[in-house]
């Protein structure tokens, strides 16, 4: 009995440090589509404030540190699908696999 209680605390406790999530480091940009990601990125390598700026109001962000995400998809590419998380809300943004931290 004692070692599968112990058993289950082990897994538990394995459970429980696998479910913390990772953070964002910050100055990346974050998208509410992977569509709208492609295009700022496009945007970016071009130099193409116009383009960057139209974006920031529909439907893109520049990351702040520390916010907590959970990573739900990556790419080849080097795309994240992450859901991040502010109080009790969260949104599901696209952004640099590199803008994640362990």
């Amino acid at each position: 009995m004692l070692k599968v209680m112990v058993s289950a605390l082990i897994l538990f406790g394995a459970l429980m440090s696998s479910a913390n999530a990772e953070t964002l480091k910050g100055g990346y940009p974050a998208c509410v589509s992977e569509s709208l990601f492609d295009q700022f990125t496009s945007a970016l390598v071009k130099k193409d404030k116009r383009g960057m700026q139209y974006l920031m109001k529909h439907g893109c962000i520049i990351t702040k540190s520390g916010i907590q995400v959970s990573v739900l998809d990556t790419t080849w590419s080097g795309k994240a699908k992450v859901r991040a998380y502010v109080g009790d809300n969260a949104v599901v943004l696209w952004t640099n696999i590199e803008n994640v931290i362990d």
